[in-house]
């Protein structure tokens, strides 16, 4: 019988699992704890878990978690989960981004489709083509947020199979780039990659989500007719991508918030363009659930502006290969 990886199930859950001897020292933290934390798993085992639960309360980036006990001979099992009043919070400001970007497209949508109906004999080409083009602009906007709000469901439901293989890097983001660089054509992308790159352990389609979702966020917060450039490196066992904005650049107290759901720094760019602040969430799931890591360095210095997020995935070598089933290959 086929031995079940409980650590791998337990740190796949979108739930915070922590496990403590009676004394109450930490022995083991899931992911989903640390992400919550921004800590090292590792370093959690010096603490004690008095240190984060306090009246079966453990109160997270303004967030007030609940505790549950589950009691064995020898350690504890403390599950958290959101409070009542937070959930109620959380579905209520769900509800609410939701509506406002779902609201913006279709209102711009129907505008210009009446216009073109009432008012068509007016209308020179040129003003058709420009209401035409701003009709799929915002078509396909209304298109990503579903298909973020699905990832996102999927991703919380844990009914999502990923098919890992070898997956050719460097093709994969000259794909997506080429989706990408249809939108933002005043940008200018460079993209250098190493000659003898290896294969990413990945699962093909969510690889170019990540690119899409990290490409498109890269170009529209940076000023128009300014450079994104995009390095990809192999680094030990691992590849690493890096993309480089030339934004605003984004403090050091935000710079924690971005990967948060729904999270959007306010400055003169993001004012301008439409998000819903669910891009970046869903690429660092992904990238987790891929066993990858990826961190955001940013300056907002007049002289040296700009983010860069540098992704770092497995490679598809013989000793990552051995712990998946390797479905295909490029």
């Amino acid at each position: 019988m086929e031995s079940i990886d409980f650590k791998n199930i337990v740190d796949n859950l979108f739930q915070a699992v922590i496990v403590s001897d009676k004394n109450g020292k930490i022995l083991y933290a899931n992911d989903y704890f640390c992400r919550l934390f921004t800590t090292n798993c590792e370093k959690l085992k010096e603490k004690n878990i008095s240190d984060f639960i306090v009246n079966n309360k453990i109160e997270i980036k303004d967030e007030i978690y609940e505790t549950k006990k589950i009691e064995f001979p020898e350690y504890e099992v403390i599950i958290c989960h959101p409070s009542e009043n937070q959930m109620e919070k959380v579905y209520s400001d769900f509800i609410s981004t939701v509506s406002h970007e779902l609201r913006t497209p279709l209102t711009s949508i129907r505008g210009f489709a009446d216009t073109m109906l009432f008012s068509y004999e007016k209308l020179d080409e040129s003003q058709i083509k420009k209401f035409l083009q701003i009709i799929k602009e915002q078509s396909n906007r209304l298109i990503k947020l579903i298909e973020n709000l699905l990832s996102i469901s999927r991703m919380q439901a844990q009914n999502e199979t990923l098919v890992y293989k070898a997956v050719n890097i460097k093709n994969q983001i000259e794909q997506s780039l080429m989706i990408v660089k249809n939108q933002y054509k005043s940008h200018n992308f460079i993209f250098e990659c190493e000659k003898d790159i290896m294969p990413a352990l990945v699962d093909e389609n969510k690889f170019q989500q990540i690119m899409i979702n990290i490409l498109d966020n890269a170009a529209k917060y940076s000023e128009q007719n300014s450079t994104v450039k995009i390095t990809a490196n192999n680094h030990e066992n691992n590849v690493r991508i890096a993309v480089k904005d030339n934004g605003t650049g984004i403090s050091k107290e935000n710079l924690d918030k971005i990967f948060e759901k729904f999270a959007r720094i306010e400055n003169h760019l993001t004012s301008k363009t439409q998000g819903s602040g669910l891009g970046l969430f869903i690429v660092k799931n992904l990238v987790e659930k891929m066993n990858g890591s990826i961190i955001a360095e940013s300056s907002t210095k007049p002289d040296d502006h700009g983010t860069i997020f540098t992704i770092t995935l497995p490679a598809a070598s013989y000793t990552n290969q051995c712990s998946k089933k390797i479905q295909g290959g490029k």
